[in-house]
């Protein structure tokens, strides 16, 4: 070993980079149990070397150790598994708890649900089918229609609560996200400042990384490390985070006049996609709907139809006839199920589209509804214009002119075009014009000759909004006794009404609108029954069910028994009002087994209908749950991983201790050693001689 003062460096170093591995060490240790802290280690490498020439050469002498970095021990794949997954679990976890509360609500199959207060109800008319002039059993039927009506309204304001709560959810998950942004901003900014000048924020990394884990089981953001360490954070394309700057979320409305909160970018109206994460699973709870009172989306059954007829003026008067009789039918039998229909026209041939405008006693260049049915057959007797008019027809912009016609809100929207001849229009016209009424949703039936151009042209416009194509030579010929509505576009419009079930990844706003619908269909069959017959004094029945606000269609929450009732007298048993007549009691009692809701070709009964909607919501809840737990296990997994790379052991960190120490104590040594050494040369050399 060289004597010089330089050994006192090499061994001065040893002491320093082994002081700084305990420090390392016992920062470690002492945050065994700090969440989101990440284990730290110390790199040592050598010192500058020393190159000296000699007669043999080069000779390079190590100049002792130094620190080279206090590193994170992290694995930025395994991190990045991690989030992905976490993602996924907060997402099926919203999902598994809204299903779980949902299945509360509805009580079923082994609680007192629907399903039992509906048995009573109808076990309450077959008893009065046994006895109609019984006033005792009367009461009874009022009660069960109150007990009916009671847990309908109790169903719909528990979904509506446990909606308008998901709704508050994610406007607190929102304003989270905002926090979360924010901080790893400010930390983006601490992190610049501390390791511009070579240093490392290892802490400052910790408390950003646990940012970023909770903000990827909320959204499904995407994070980037930047070059300078700092990090860019997306949601759904746009930057929430940008160095040290943040773009903050807002809740919002969807749509002016909505109930339902949505992210948007601050400063804009932008509505940011979300496609994962707590949030997206709480949205898809709730439902992705306009939220408005009333709203189908929501759940609203329908109650109104405006429905307009698109006629070519080639129609035969034969045809015409038909057409106008099968619209009176229809408009007849909607009624007496308590569904208001309004008619609008338009007229068009290869000039261009028209309608007669009762107002003035001209034709005017655009569809209008009229004001009764009665109108609608005076503009079909005497003011359509021409009959037999050219092929060259414009039938597909008399179609987009009705999209923007008065439609009423939330009702049901369908147009009928009435035309026997190839439009002058290109086919893919066609294509083009079912995605605007999708938007819009619009239905449309076609009536036309059958096994021809025309049908191949228009068919898919029928069929692609959820329609039927008919033959317009049926309408010549049309059965005087109504059965043949069942092959005419009634059919239609009676699947739009009775089997508007949605399908999709929303959970309440779905539940709401089978229940909903289920509620519907049942009142309207009971009250177009209880109105045909007549009452113990011999008067026509009313309505069964009526609403508590008029404005909106009878649903949950919206239902109740007719005042008149209270005079059991009024409860209609018999048709004609005979004593011991039970016609009314005896059909109302056997419409549980009627196949009444959905389309016509799949209809189920009221009792079936139910008992698939609890299946569905069982099955749904169930599934989320399983999937809920295997994704927990998969992101435990992950973390397990991390963690094995990650946390700190206490048995490694005892190992470094022992060896940083022995390594320390052994530096010292050398100092010692050469203090002797030196006081050997300066106390005991050159004393020969003297």
């Amino acid at each position: 070993m060289g004597v010089s003062f330089a050994s006192y460096e090499i061994a001065r170093s040893g002491l320093f980079v082994n002081e700084r591995g305990l420090y390392v060490t016992g920062h470690n240790i002492s945050n065994v149990n700090t969440p989101g802290y990440v284990r730290q280690q110390a790199m040592i490498t050598t010192a500058q070397y020393k190159t000296e020439n000699n007669k043999y050469g080069l000779l390079q002498y190590g100049l002792g150790a130094d620190i080279q970095q206090i590193r994170q021990i992290r694995h930025t794949f395994l991190d990045s598994i991690y989030r992905q997954e976490s993602t996924t679990l907060g997402y099926w976890e919203s999902r598994s708890k809204t299903l779980q509360d949902v299945q509360s609500i509805l009580g079923e199959p082994m609680g007192a649900g629907l399903q039992n207060v509906m048995n009573q109800f109808w076990d309450s008319w077959q008893e009065l089918s046994k006895a109609p002039d019984n006033l005792t059993v009367r009461a009874l039927v009022r009660q069960r229609g109150e007990a009916l009506v009671h847990h309908a309204n109790h169903v719909g304001s528990q979904l509506t609560k446990l909606q308008n709560d998901l709704n508050s959810e994610i406007s607190v998950r929102i304003n989270e996200i905002n926090e979360l942004t924010s901080k790893i901003a400010r930390l983006n900014e601490e992190i610049a400042k501390v390791e511009v000048s070579g240093d490392s924020a290892n802490d400052f990394r910790d408390q950003r990384n646990s940012a970023v884990d909770r903000l990827c089981k909320l959204a499904n953001v995407d994070v980037t490390e930047m070059q300078d360490g700092q990090l860019a954070i997306t949601l759904g394309g746009y930057f929430l985070v940008t160095k040290s700057s943040s773009k903050r979320l807002y809740a919002a409305e969807s749509q002016s006049g909505g109930l339902f909160y949505v992210p948007k970018l601050e400063g804009t109206n932008i509505e940011v996609p979300v496609k994962g994460g707590i949030l997206k699973g709480l949205m898809e709870s709730r439902g992705e709907v306009f939220g408005a009172t009333g709203s189908v989306e929501n759940g609203s059954p329908y109650d109104k139809v405006d429905l307009v007829f698109a006629i070519n003026r080639n129609m035969t008067p034969a045809q015409r006839d038909g057409i106008k009789a099968n619209a009176a039918r229809m408009i007849n039998d909607f009624n007496a199920r308590g569904i208001n229909v309004r008619l609008g026209y338009v007229e068009f041939d290869g000039t261009g589209y028209y309608s007669y405008n009762y107002g003035t006693g001209t034709y005017d260049n655009g569809p209008a509804f009229v004001s009764s049915p009665a109108q609608f057959d005076d503009i079909m007797d005497n003011h359509i214009g021409a009959y037999g008019g050219g092929p060259a027809a414009q039938g597909l912009d008399a179609i987009r002119a009705s999209e923007n016609m008065d439609f009423r809100e939330n009702a049901l929207k369908h147009i009928v075009l009435v035309n026997d001849s190839v439009l002058s229009e290109a086919t893919t016209s066609v294509a083009a014009l079912v995605n605007e009424l999708d938007i819009n949703r619009i239905g449309v039936s076609v009536i036309g000759s059958t096994g021809g151009a025309v049908e191949a042209q228009l068919e898919p416009l029928a069929e692609e909004t959820g329609n039927s194509y008919h033959n317009i030579n049926d309408y010549a010929t049309l059965d005087p006794d109504f059965s043949g509505l069942l092959d005419n576009q009634y059919i239609d419009i009676r699947d739009r009404i009775y089997g508007n079930i949605f399908s999709s990844t929303n959970i309440i706003s779905d539940v709401r609108n089978q229940l909903n619908l289920l509620i519907n269909v049942m009142a309207r069959e009971v009250n177009s029954l209880h109105r045909s017959g007549s009452t113990l004094r011999g008067m026509p029945g009313q309505d069964f069910f009526t609403t508590i606000d008029s404005d909106y269609p009878i649903e949950m929450g919206n239902i109740r028994l007719n005042n008149n009732l209270l005079d059991l007298n009024n409860i209609v048993a018999s048709a004609g009002g005979a004593n011991g007549d039970n016609t009314i009691a005896l059909k109302i009692a056997n419409m549980r087994h009627n196949p009444l809701v959905g389309k016509a070709a799949e209809a189920l009964s009221l009792d079936d209908f139910y008992r698939s909607l609890i299946l569905k919501v069982g099955n749904d809840g169930n599934d989320s749950g399983r999937i809920a737990e295997n994704q927990g296990k998969l992101v435990q997994s992950a973390d397990n991983q991390r963690q094995s790379i990650t946390g700190v052991s206490m048995d490694e960190e005892m190992t470094n201790m022992m060896k940083y120490k022995f390594a320390y104590d052994a530096s010292s040594r050398v100092i010692n050693i050469m203090d002797e050494m030196i006081d050997t040369v300066i106390s005991r050399m050159g004393l020969a001689g003297r």
